[in-house]
């Protein structure tokens, strides 16, 4: 590989992305990278090359990515160099997790937490390029302090009663049982704020519920809120992390995990036997079993979506019972959450780019 010896001040590093999940997952890296007196951007890689507004030929040899789309487009208008890899999320159970060729083929990848390291060595133990880096968008919500009394008034909520949280993952436009659409069963609950998948915001102006402006903060309400409600989001380990009691919907497919049908073609890296053996798994039996391990990703009370009132009022009574599960699922979701993950990720990513060394902190 070729190894760019710079000075410290003069690393350039593009952070490119396609959607907003990409964004707001590598924003806080290229916040850090400005504050190390970095040569960065933040670019944002469209699908037609006319639409972006600088030069393939003048982007970096080295970009970091958190979606394989970014890096697709930027291969296509001509661009060669090296790539790096940041999850967008801290959620354990979509199968497309380290399944593609793109991962094994990043010269460097970032897990977030210990899980995801799991999930590599159980898919390709000899992986070489991997770190632990955590999830850089949790530097927000370590530092964020909020206002609740001034949030409760702007959006309606009472600041003395449990304030309740859903924050589905996608599916909603695909699957009338996934994502945002199951939010009518929560229609009748008091004090519920609704945050959809950024790909689910016009489905979701059907529903008469509060939801806040597509590009407020999600950290803000995952601190004000009492539970937070998903089915398989990032949000839920998310919550954890501030040791937030969770509820996690049981639906007959979630978009994107086992069983339902990958419609990528081609693209596999993947061991064919391992896939045999996930198809034989009874999701009925085991309906958060995570791909490719032998584990399952159950961080608090599951119900079906048709039991939500009931299981937020069990919640509420016992709201320290998944204590343990919070904590482990915690630690083993983002690595170091401590407030400084994208300025370790960045110091990696220094070393790696001037000495070709993967060296872990």
């Amino acid at each position: 590989m070729k190894i760019f010896h710079m000075n410290d001040n003069n690393y350039e590093i593009d952070f490119c992305w396609s959607s907003q999940k990409e964004y707001f997952s590598l924003k806080p890296l290229y916040i850090e990278s400005k504050k190390m007196n970095l040569n960065t951007r933040l670019l944002k890689i469209h699908k037609s090359k006319i639409r972006n507004r600088f030069n393939f030929s003048n982007l970096s040899n080295y970009i970091v990515i958190s979606h394989d789309q970014a890096l697709k487009r930027a291969r296509k208008f001509g661009w060669d160099g090296h790539y790096i890899y940041i999850e967008h999320g801290l959620g354990a159970m979509k199968y497309y997790t380290y399944k593609y060729l793109f991962f094994h083929e990043s010269d460097l990848l970032f897990y977030p937490g210990k899980i995801f390291q799991k999930k590599m060595n159980e898919i390709n133990p000899d992986f070489k390029n991997g770190l632990l880096g955590g999830y850089p968008r949790m530097d927000d919500l370590f530092h964020l302090k909020i206002n609740k009394e001034k949030l409760c008034l702007k959006y309606n909520l009472v600041s003395d009663k449990p304030i309740i949280l859903f924050a589905p993952s996608w599916g909603g436009k695909y699957s009338k049982s996934a994502g945002i659409n199951n939010v009518k069963y929560l229609k009748n609950i008091e004090n519920l704020i609704v945050v959809p998948h950024p790909a689910d915001y016009k489905v979701a102006k059907k529903f008469n519920v509060i939801i806040p402006g597509k590009d407020d903060n999600i950290n803000e309400f995952i601190h004000l809120a009492d539970i937070v409600i998903s089915e398989v989001s990032s949000v839920l380990a998310e919550a954890c992390l501030l040791d937030k009691p969770v509820i996690q919907l049981i639906l007959n497919k979630f978009p994107g995990c086992f069983p339902d049908k990958d419609k990528r073609k081609n693209e596999d890296w993947i061991n064919q036997n391992l896939l045999i053996k996930e198809s034989s798994i009874n999701r009925n039996e085991r309906p958060f079993k995570i791909p490719y391990i032998d584990e399952d990703w159950i961080l608090g009370h599951t119900c079906l979506p048709e039991d939500i009132k009931k299981t937020i009022d069990l919640v509420i009574n016992e709201k320290d019972k998944f204590k343990k599960n919070r904590t482990y699922w915690a630690e083993q979701s983002c690595y170091k959450y401590d407030g400084k993950i994208s300025k370790r990720i960045l110091m990696m990513i220094k070393e790696f780019i001037s000495s070709g060394k993967r060296i872990q902190l």
